[in-house]
């Protein structure tokens, strides 16, 4: 199954091409109004370099976010016009979920968390089985000092035998001093290449819901939006 995996719902993002769950072509880059306007061409010039052309393609996989408001928005409008006009299935695919899953087999639990504005982060906690990634908690948006009380009240922490927590996304970026001086050596900071969303492993994620049925109709296709800070963060 040949499917797009597009993202553009953090500061990071592009388009990747997936062949049977393998990548074959990914572009990535920090995104702009510009640069995202701009990824219907890159994924032209992606499918002439596979011999591929849109009737090639069998599924689309967007992030829907948390996440941007204006970018959430582009990636989502775009994969509406490709799903309208290929008439293939879409997969809506959670921008903490696609975060979480840039971390396969990790033995303690993740948490992804997301700009939203000022100390305010979009966040939910994983436990990792393998390539599964399973939500411990529900997609939330708080302040960060709210986050990390709540990782500890709730004893994510105590849930791997490091009793320790790895935290993704830009707003582990941002928050990384608060973050370690609240959780001391508890707290690990994922590595820079794994903070944002991949289109590729959006892509992947996607593939798999399609295989299950779970799509999504292009008129009911919408940015995953957690209350009106979403709208007024970037």
């Amino acid at each position: 199954m040949r499917v797009v995996g597009i993202d553009t719902s953090t500061f990071t993002g592009g388009i990747a091409l997936i062949d049977n769950g393998q990548i074959v072509s990914e572009f990535n880059a920090y995104i702009t109004r510009r640069n995202s306007e701009g990824l219907m061409g890159v994924l032209d010039r992606m499918l002439k370099d596979l011999d591929w052309n849109t009737k090639d393609l069998e599924g689309i996989a967007v992030s829907v976010g948390p996440g941007s408001f204006t970018g959430t928005r582009i990636g989502v409008t775009m994969a509406k016009v490709l799903g309208y006009s290929l008439n293939i299935p879409i997969s809506a695919v959670v921008t903490l979920d696609a975060v979480a899953a840039n971390v396969p087999f990790m033995k303690i639990p993740v948490c992804p968390l997301i700009c939203a504005r000022r100390n305010i982060v979009y966040n939910a906690v994983y436990n990792i089985d393998g390539s599964d990634i399973q939500r411990a908690a529900e997609y939330s948006v708080g302040k960060i000092d709210e986050v990390i009380n709540n990782i500890k009240e709730k004893g994510y922490i105590y849930n791997s035998e490091d009793c320790k927590i790895m935290f993704l996304g830009d707003g582990a970026v941002r928050h990384k001093q608060f973050i370690q001086e609240n959780l001391m050596e508890q707290a690990v900071i994922g590595p820079p290449w794994y903070l944002g969303p991949k289109p590729s492993v959006v892509a992947i994620m996607g593939q798999s819901k399609i295989n299950a049925g779970d799509i999504t109709d292009p008129r009911d296709l919408v940015p995953f939006y957690m209350g009106k800070s979403s709208a007024e963060g970037t």
